[in-house]
């Protein structure tokens, strides 16, 4: 999944030198995603960002850090299925930017959020009826379990 736009409403702000730039993120996504994680089902984060707040923010729920800072994300998402032995064609990505729609050419699920850049929406296979920030995660995690129990 995407970060920014996707477990954000992209909205960034400054909180001095001491913090830097922050983001705000739904607590609902993270339970969404530690239950999605006790359930065996990896989760993992691509996203160019790189600030303390995303980082610690993903630490928190347990999520690797390893494709934070990446600026090519077809790239990554190749080194996660390896790195997870799973093939593309089982992968849900979630995003909602132009640089999600290479992945989403690659993946068996294209999910992109509903307040997605127009060319995302057009690529995705699903839309979420949540924006950005709201709840996205436990959509997909609904959507996820709700059609395989």
């Amino acid at each position: 999944m995407d970060l920014d736009g996707t477990l954000t409403d992209a909205r960034t702000c400054w909180q001095g030198s001491d913090i830097g730039w922050v983001q705000y993120y739904s607590v609902r996504d993270g339970e969404a995603i530690l239950r999605m994680t006790a359930r065996g089902l990896p989760v993992v984060p691509v996203s160019a960002n790189t600030t303390r707040s995303a980082c610690e923010r993903m630490q928190l729920l347990g999520l690797p850090t390893k494709w934070l800072g990446t600026e090519d994300k077809p790239s990554a998402v190749i080194d996660i299925s390896r790195t997870y032995d799973i093939p593309l064609n089982r992968i849900c990505y979630v995003g909602d930017g132009l640089g999600d729609c290479a992945v989403f050419t690659m993946v068996g699920l294209a999910c992109a959020v509903s307040d997605a850049h127009p060319e995302a929406l057009r690529q995705a296979h699903f839309v979420t009826k949540a924006r950005g920030g709201a709840r996205v995660l436990e959509e997909i995690e609904q959507l996820i379990f709700h059609a395989n129990p």
